[in-house]
């Protein structure tokens, strides 16, 4: 977890940081109910993470109802169309942004990592690396936004190479001619090969900004 904050510990400023202590320890005990009580709204937290949830399981279900239809080079139609749409659709919806990234983007106008999520990507490879199981895996940074109380919530959830994604995300001298000549269709500047089962392929990112109540 990490908590940074770019204003010194002034009276105004010690009851946002207090706040957010018991936020990050809200998220190492999952929802203690105390922490998020002086956010405007509902629970920032926990909505981060269900909305990475939904899109991880909206898109996976999509692609393997492509492959089953299609085949591998089918699921890449998914990749290209649906993904993007399945995204900007929820940020609309949630008033949040939400989207995918890997530090070896398939769609580099797209998928590639600003500051943040380059540390992201790097504490979710780390935490696979120590043997943490992906699904206890999470991000979380929260980061003081101009003037006023209110704070950018950054949020990642790893995506994980699993074995049926070898066929398009694997050692590129085992992808088929096929896939390779879509691949070069749809993403002439594709960098998401040369993954093994189990590493680190990217990450959903969720940023939300939050406000604190004055009472």
């Amino acid at each position: 977890m990490h908590i940074m904050l770019t204003k010194k510990n002034t009276p105004s400023s010690f009851k946002l940081q207090t706040m957010l202590q018991a936020l990050c320890l809200g998220f190492a005990l999952v929802q203690a109910p105390l922490a998020f009580a002086e956010f405007k709204g509902s629970n920032p937290m926990k909505e981060s993470r269900e909305v990475a949830s939904a899109m991880l399981k909206e898109l996976g279900g999509k692609l393997q109802s492509a492959l089953k239809e299609g085949g591998p080079v089918n699921a890449l139609g998914v990749c290209q169309v649906e993904a993007p749409s399945i995204a900007k659709r929820i940020s609309d919806e949630e008033k949040i942004t939400i989207r995918r990234i890997s530090h070896k983007p398939r769609n580099a106008s797209m998928g590639t990592p600003v500051d943040w999520q380059i540390k992201a990507l790097k504490h979710l490879e780390e935490a696979l690396a120590r043997g943490d199981a992906p699904a206890d895996i999470e991000f979380v940074e929260a980061v003081k936004a101009g003037a006023g109380s209110r704070m950018e919530l950054r949020y990642a959830k790893p995506i994980v190479m699993q074995a049926q994604c070898t066929a398009c995300h694997g050692d590129p001298e085992q992808i088929s001619p096929e896939i390779k000549a879509k691949l070069d269709e749809l993403y002439p500047q594709d960098k998401a090969v040369g993954f093994k089962p189990g590493e680190l392929r990217g990450a959903v990112i969720v940023s939300r900004f939050i406000g604190f109540s004055n009472n």
